[in-house]
């Protein structure tokens, strides 16, 4: 799965009649409306069975605890848990990031392409594998221009470190390298941490923020670590 992400369908149809003349007119502009209302239900019922027959494909996000599809590009996935961390900051000098949520979410039935992926990055190809994804935003609130790459590392609750440079070969969102401008935001991030399904909370390091002026005198921000609870 090189590059994963999030697939969103959005149809939207918009009809626009207008009559005006005589009765005869008015009565075929009644005949067209009774045939484009008659072609709209076709289409909507269409849709429906479309929608019915690929629901298992074509839903791409996992809302609640319990929910389970299946994805060709990794398997059966099933989330577990999903945490609101919206109250859950971190500033790294000029750097700000607000976190959105955390879920963790199980694969199982892996594919065997994404099966590759974790033999690559991990030497095993498990039966499963569980994981804490984390999404956050990112803002420049300084006059300099910055770069940052991520978060490199966490550490679960019991201490196991974790090395997340596997979201790079995965595709994962998580900045291997951002140049930020002053004032900007960035609103799409992401990172992935293995954990054990009862996983309650894991500490991430957020790496080093650099000014593009390396002669200013806080031309370099080291990075910082913060807890976020699953």
């Amino acid at each position: 799965m090189k590059k994963y992400g999030v697939l969103i369908f959005a149809l939207l149809l918009c009809f626009t009649l207008s009559a005006c003349g005589n009765s005869s007119s008015n009565a075929n502009s009644k005949e067209q409306e009774k045939d484009m209302s008659a072609a709209e239900s076709k289409s909507s019922a269409d849709k429906s069975n479309n929608n019915n027959e690929g629901e298992q494909t074509e839903r791409k996000t996992l809302e609640k605890v319990g929910d389970s599809l299946y994805d060709s590009n990794t398997g059966t996935v099933t989330l577990n848990s999903l945490k609101d961390i919206s109250n859950k900051k971190l500033t790294i000098g000029d750097l700000n990031l607000k976190f959105i949520d955390a879920k963790v979410i199980t694969v199982t039935d892996i594919s065997d392409s994404f099966k590759e992926d974790l033999e690559q990055s991990f030497g095993v190809r498990p039966k499963e594998f569980t994981y804490a994804q984390i999404r956050y935003k990112t803002e420049n609130t300084g006059k300099d221009d910055i770069s940052w790459r991520g978060f490199r590392k966490a550490v679960t609750s019991e201490g196991q470190q974790v090395d997340l440079d596997f979201n790079l070969s995965l595709g994962i969102p998580n900045p291997s390298s951002i140049d930020m401008m002053p004032n900007s935001k960035m609103e799409e991030n992401m990172v992935w941490v293995p954990v054990n399904k009862g996983e309650k909370s894991i500490r991430l390091k957020g790496e080093d923020v650099l000014k593009k002026d390396n002669s200013k005198k806080d031309f370099i921000v080291y990075g910082k670590e913060i807890k976020i609870d699953l």
